[in-house]
């Protein structure tokens, strides 16, 4: 099982936000005489709620003990196993979901949820493309592989998928800030920013759309831009790599107040981990040597990504020093950890074009570029 890593601007297993992919099944069924009511449907109906992993887990077996359809009930159970992040429970119910019925698309679907949160990428996406071809609804299926490709690497894979979700369902905010990701990671810019525009035109408050807009404005060189964006981004919350990133904006921008907002941002972050090390890099608390080391110590991610994220800022202070071949070894290391993902990766790529060294762009279709 491969770990999903940092999300990007929301690309993530979303098992906090888990409606059955067939609310249809749950609903209300007029029998002659009386209404008949399922008794799965209040469970399913807690799937759209805040309510507790536990709380759906005792609906769902009340809805099983009440008469309710027994793979409905092990569905709704496996959902309510994944609010505690609970894989091994949500397999093992939609197991015996699938035994059941071999053809209910809603037990693939969440059974392709639990192995997408475990990092199982490519049992995900086997289910995701079970249930699509059972029928699920394109708003489930085309979203749900979509995050699972670009969580593999195959941000292409997911950019299509993003891209069909969006001409299947036009106004839903999160696609387009998931397509605008993608396009992102692609440097495919003007699709970017054109997408991150529109999640914030339908939801104007998504700080992950500002975030993600900052960081292309950024790539386009558009500093004073960037510096905005990423404020809004932070407005909710300080964070390291965010704030890192607005330092950089600023000073490309010539703002004279750059070390101050940075240290107003860091006030809160722990200088003595990653992410809040870099900053107090650029405010001159600690050492290069010593940041990448605590970088790579106490990062969250793969070693290789914890790596990358130290190598990039040590390039950007030594180039800001005026250390140019040490600032050039620097990024080079990043290119050579082998990650995509990250906006460092991107920055050290900008920086390296920017010394006339050539590195290739990440999309497979796009022409060849320096």
């Amino acid at each position: 099982m491969r770990k999903t890593g940092r999300s990007l601007f929301g690309v993530r297993p979303m098992r906090h936000s888990l409606p059955l992919a067939a609310f249809a099944s749950l609903a209300l069924s007029a029998c002659a005489g009386p209404v008949y009511v399922n008794p799965c449907y209040g469970a399913g109906l807690l799937l759209a709620t805040d309510a507790s992993g536990p709380e759906i887990v005792a609906a769902a077996d009340q809805c099983i003990a009440d008469g309710g359809e027994r793979k409905q009930g092990l569905v709704i159970r496996a959902a309510g196993h994944l609010r505690d992040a609970d894989t091994v429970a949500a397999v093992a119910d939609t197991d015996a979901a699938i035994g059941l019925d071999p053809a209910y698309a809603d037990a693939y679907y969440y059974r392709g949820l639990a192995h997408e949160e475990a990092g199982a990428l490519d049992a995900a996406l086997h289910d995701f493309d079970k249930a699509t071809a059972l029928g699920l609804a394109p708003a489930f299926a085309l979203r749900a592989r979509g995050r699972t490709r670009f969580l593999e690497g195959d941000f292409a894979g997911a950019y299509d998928d993003f891209d069909a979700l969006i001409a299947a369902a036009p106004e839903d905010q999160e696609a387009y800030r998931l397509r605008g990701a993608t396009a992102h990671v692609l440097e495919r810019w003007a699709q970017a920013e054109a997408d991150f525009d529109r999640a914030i035109a339908l939801k104007g408050d998504d700080a992950k759309a500002y975030s993600g807009r900052a960081y292309v404005k950024y790539f386009t060189g558009r500093f004073a831009e960037a510096a905005e964006d990423f404020k809004i981004a932070l407005a909710p919350k300080p964070e390291g790599l965010k704030a890192a990133f607005l330092y950089l904006a600023m000073r490309r921008a010539g703002d004279p107040d750059a070390e101050a907002e940075l240290a107003r941002q860091a006030e809160t972050l722990d200088a003595s981990r990653n992410p809040g090390v870099f900053p107090a890099l650029f405010l001159g608390r600690v050492g290069i040597e010593e940041m990448v080391e605590i970088s790579k110590k106490t990062g969250i991610h793969k070693p290789r990504e914890n790596e990358c994220e130290g190598y990039f800022y040590a390039g950007m202070a030594e180039l800001f020093a005026g250390h140019k071949a040490e600032a050039e070894m620097w990024f080079r290391r990043v290119m050579a950890t082998g990650v995509v993902r990250f906006d460092e990766v991107r920055g050290a790529r900008m920086e390296l074009r920017a010394m006339g060294i050539f590195v290739p762009s990440p999309d497979p279709r796009a022409a060849p570029q320096n």
